[in-house]
């Protein structure tokens, strides 16, 4: 594993945090407290309070006055909309990589399955390990085609799409589903199916709102923001 470096305290509390948050060590709704926090990390609260600060300009985190800080809930409809545009972008992506798609790069694809598939073999794999695996086979099509920035950019948007994905994985039985869903993917890439490829693409970045309806409203309602009941699940 990857040895991490921290630029400082601040940096280590921050990137510490926001990793807890979009893992969903810390819930949405959950208290944050800074007292806690500096036992934790063994560091004063100036550290704290900047790295806290970092993370509520960039929304991980919410202050409600005389009642502390909180970690921020799911917004249905920013989930929604950061689906959607995956769905657009990663379309034409694709679309221009099956036109390059060399047998070198499509042999990291094949790679990327195996070490999925030999993931869910591991007896207690981590839902989040599985999820950076996904993302990593995703990532592939973005750099061949040169449009690695888009894909930083959209990753840097998924402050809500990354943790309904988390929750996601958390509540997954069939991880076996997911990645026949990419061998279907790239098995349409390679025949150049572009019509069948972008129904294939829409379908799996979509499968996990479908599926996870209930929970959505039922099991998990305290994680998400309040909304229009009319249109609710509307995709």
């Amino acid at each position: 594993m990857e040895e991490v470096t921290y630029k400082n305290r601040e940096d280590m509390v921050y990137q510490v945090l926001k990793k807890e948050i979009l893992d969903l060590e810390l819930k949405p709704g959950q208290v944050v407290k800074e007292n806690e926090i500096c036992e934790r990390f063994s560091v004063s609260r100036t550290p704290v309070r900047d790295a806290l600060r970092m993370l509520q300009e960039q929304g991980f985190v919410i202050t409600v006055p005389y009642r502390g800080i909180y970690v921020t809930l799911l917004n249905l409809s920013n989930i929604k909309q950061m689906i959607y545009m995956r769905v657009a972008v990663e379309t034409m992506v694709m679309r221009d990589f099956s036109e390059i798609a060399t047998p070198l790069v499509m042999e990291d694809i094949y790679y990327m399955l195996r070490k999925q598939k030999a993931l869910i073999q591991t007896p207690d794999f981590k839902p989040e390990q599985f999820y950076r695996l996904d993302a990593e086979l995703h990532e592939i099509w973005f750099e061949a085609t040169k449009k690695k920035k888009l894909w930083e950019m959209l990753q840097e948007q998924q402050l809500h799409y990354t943790r309904f994905r988390m929750l996601d994985f958390v509540t997954e039985t069939d991880f076996a589903r997911i990645i026949g869903e990419h061998e279907e993917l790239i098995s349409l890439l390679e025949k150049k199916d572009i019509a069948g490829m972008e129904k294939s693409l829409k379908e799996h970045l979509y499968f996990s709102m479908k599926r996870m309806r209930h929970q959505i409203d039922v099991e998990y309602r305290e994680y998400f923001e309040e909304e229009e009941e009319e249109g609710k699940f509307d995709i």
